[in-house]
Order: structure tokens, then sequence, then C-alpha cells
């Protein structure tokens, strides 16, 4: 029979408040992106309680379950990211104090490498965020006892929005094909891209005219485009690597003119990149793409639509249900746009394109811009437009040593009537309880 377990004295609680517990913007250095809230810690039936220390930790848990031919690999790791043992302790030759209360702010730096919360459905995968409050309670070695209490924090990463400028200069590319005849052009407006985002590809068939040797009935037979979703894994007993169809369209010139010259030919793939975030997109078509911008009659277009609507988890934001580029120590996702091309006396073609999916599409980004671009404003208010300089470069502990001088300290409620009010507590309630009757009854 196992022991009963021991109820902790103390309530660890987060202060209420109407903004998040992260401030500044996770991927935006110059915003100071932190985490600042204040831990609150309670007598659990208003008797006062003999406080050892308090620290805390923040701790990063990815887990990924992969199909394999014997079941599956489930596969969950927990990573420790901060850690500070004594945010309180007693005063100096004091093991333990005797209090009804106590106000802890923390301010924690989010480093630069730090993953985004996400919920992946295709995988079974996700990443959470826990802030852990760990509390000691005792006046001596022999009776002391250790609690603590995890909260959810949930991390959103800017640094992908589709409307920053390194994601919006064109991708051109120009591949020659095994057997030296065929040139293809490639060329991607963006390389980032959120959901009902427009996805526009131009592909140019040509024959190479540097190449002497052109077979005469060389002939464009047709052209597919896929989007695939890429689950790379990081650690041994999983696979390297599994791959998921996302989107797929065939354009097929069979019944065309399709005979290569050095003019070639050209079509363009135009697509509204899928999402399945039903709290966002309620009032959408997921798989809705308007026919007058390709031919009908030639294209076969395929959503792969057999992701699973599973509960969120707790400390995943809405917005990160559904999949986007990541990278993590266990899993990362990544995503690639693929053309292949098939031809009639001549060699076949694969061409792989990198691309970004960001969790906001390009009208939500322009919302979050000038949000971003105030939180770098207020965190220059805040600490000064020098010392953030100096933190975007900074290595991880430097940072948190400095922005220490802008936590202010714990502020202890002792045992005194004036605190016990101030709590909320009946005044009439304080000191012995001769009658033994339940306290909760003279609480306001």
């Amino acid at each position: 029979m196992s022991p009963p377990k021991t109820v902790s004295p103390v309530i660890a609680s987060l202060r209420a408040s109407s903004t998040s517990v992260v401030c500044g913007c996770p991927g935006v250095p110059r915003s100071i992106p932190r985490i600042e809230t204040v831990i609150e810690l309670r007598p659990f039936n208003g008797i006062p309680f003999l406080i050892r220390s308090v620290g805390v930790e923040l701790r990063t848990t990815q887990r990924v379950v992969v199909p394999s031919t014997l079941g599956s690999n489930d596969t969950i790791r927990e990573y420790k990211i901060y850690e500070n043992p004594f945010i309180f302790r007693p005063a100096a030759g004091e093991f333990s104090e005797r209090l009804l209360g106590i106000d802890i702010p923390v301010l924690i730096p989010l480093p630069k490498d730090i993953i985004s919360s996400g919920q992946y459905q295709q995988w079974n995968a996700i990443t959470t965020h826990s802030l852990v409050v760990k509390v000691s309670c005792g006046d001596t070695y022999n009776n002391e006892t250790n609690y603590s209490e995890a909260f959810p924090i949930p991390i959103k990463l800017y640094d992908t929005l589709p409307i920053y400028r390194q994601f919006n200069q064109p991708i051109a590319e120009v591949r020659s094909s095994n057997c030296k005849q065929v040139l293809v052009e490639l060329s991607l407006p963006v390389s980032s891209i959120g959901p009902k985002d427009d996805i526009i590809l131009l592909v140019k068939t040509m024959t190479d005219p540097l190449c002497n040797k052109i077979s005469k009935n060389l002939r464009l037979k047709f052209i597919t485009f896929q989007i695939k979703e890429i689950l790379e894994c990081h650690e041994g007993g999983l696979p390297l690597m599994k791959e998921h169809k996302i989107y797929t369209e065939t354009k097929s010139f069979l019944n065309e003119n399709s005979v290569l010259n050095t003019q070639g030919v050209s079509h363009q793939f135009r697509l509204e990149f899928p999402f399945d975030n039903e709290y966002l997109q309620m009032y959408c078509n997921k798989n809705y793409i308007d026919n007058n911008l390709s031919d009908s009659k030639h294209v076969i277009s395929t959503y792969a639509n057999d992701k699973k609507n599973s509960k969120v988890v707790e400390g995943i934001p809405l917005t990160h249900t559904q999949g986007f580029t990541t990278l993590g120590r266990l899993f990362s996702i990544r995503y690639e746009a693929i053309i292949k091309v098939k031809l009639v006396q001549g060699k076949d073609m694969e061409i792989k394109l990198p691309i970004t999916v960001s969790p906001f599409n390009r009208e939500s980004s322009e919302y979050l811009l000038s949000w971003i671009i105030n939180q770098c404003e207020g965190a220059r208010n805040k600490f000064g437009k020098d010392l953030v300089n100096r933190l975007v470069n900074a290595r991880y502990d430097e940072t948190d040593t400095v922005l220490q001088r802008f936590n202010p300290p714990p502020i202890v409620y002792k045992y005194t009537k004036s605190n016990w009010v101030r709590l909320g507590f009946n005044g009439e309630a304080f000191g012995s309880n001769k009658l033994g009757k339940n306290l909760v009854q003279y609480i306001d």
C-alpha cells in the first residue's frame, strides 16, 4: 500500500493579468523577449507556513509518435533551459521563515534558439513550455518537504512572418536535366507562406541552346507540383525522416503542342496554401481553389486531408495547431516544393525548393508588424537603447545577469494582523482558533 500523499501547505499561482506573461516578441532579439510575472505563494488553509526556499525552472517538452511496423515509437524529451534554485530564501543564518505569503517577481530572458510552442497533428507531435515553481518547506532537515507546480507558457516565434523583407526576395533557379537537353527555369515570388496565402510558381521548360544533340521528338509530357511536410528526428531509435504530401497538382501537355524548343513552354501553378485551424478559419472552405486560375481540362489537383482533429494541448496557442516550420532538439519540421518534369525522348527531372511555412499569413503579419515595432520601442524605453544594442548579441547568461537588475525584490507577508487583512482574511479570525471552527468561514 502506497504512503498517503503529502498535502502542500502552500498554494503557488501566477498573478492574474490581462496580458501575456511572455513580453517582447520571441524571435525578434531587439524586443528583448522574456517572461515577466509574479509568483504568489499563499497558505493552503490560512495557517502560516515555514518556507525554506523557492526556485524556478523553465522547461521545454517535445513529444513525437512515429508509426513503425511493430507499433509506434512514442518518444518524450524534456529540456531545462533556465534554472534559478533560489529566487527566495530566508535571511542569512535562518533555516526557514514563518510567513503568510510571498509575492516573487520573476524576469526570465528567453534564449534566441527557443522552440515555438506547437501541435502537429499529422505526426502526433507537440512542443510545450512550462514554468515550474519549486517550494521547500519545513523547520529542520528531518521534516523538510519539497513541492512543485508547473504552469504552461505558450511561446510563439515571430521570425518567419511572410511580410519580412528577406522572405519577399524572389527565388529564381535554372536546373539542367541529366541528359543535358532540357533546362527548367523556376520562379517563386516569396519564400515564406502562411495559412490561406497564395503560392505562385512559374515553370518554364525549354531546350538547352548550348546542347548540340537534341532529340527530334523531345516533348513535354506533364509537370507535377507537390508540397511536402517533412519530419526530421534527431535522436536514436527514431527514423531520420518521414514525409507527408500536403498538395499535388499535375498539368498535362499531351493534347497540346508540347514539342520543346529554345522558346520553351511556360506554366503557372497557383494555389491557396491549405489550412485546418477551425478556430480561425471556420467560415472558409478548406479545399477551395479558383478554377479560373488554371486549365481545368488538363489539371488534376489534390489536397491531402487526412489529419486527425485532436484536442488542443494546454499551453498551445490556437494559431499553432497546424503545421509550420520549426527547428527543435528532438524533432524538426520543414517543407519543400517539388517539381517533377516528365519528358518524352528525354530524362525526367525532379527539383526540390525549400520553403518556409509560417503559422501567420500575410494578412495577419501586417497587423503583427506594428505590434512588433511597438514591443521593440517598449524594450528601448524600459532597458535603454544602449543596453538593448548590447544584449542583441550577448550570451544568454550575460543577458540573464543584466536583466536581473530590473527585477524588483520579493514582497514578504509576515504573520501579522495587518498582513492578514491585506491578504483578504477577516481581521476577527486572526490569531488562535479556540472554538475549533473551520477557518474558511471567516474568509471574506
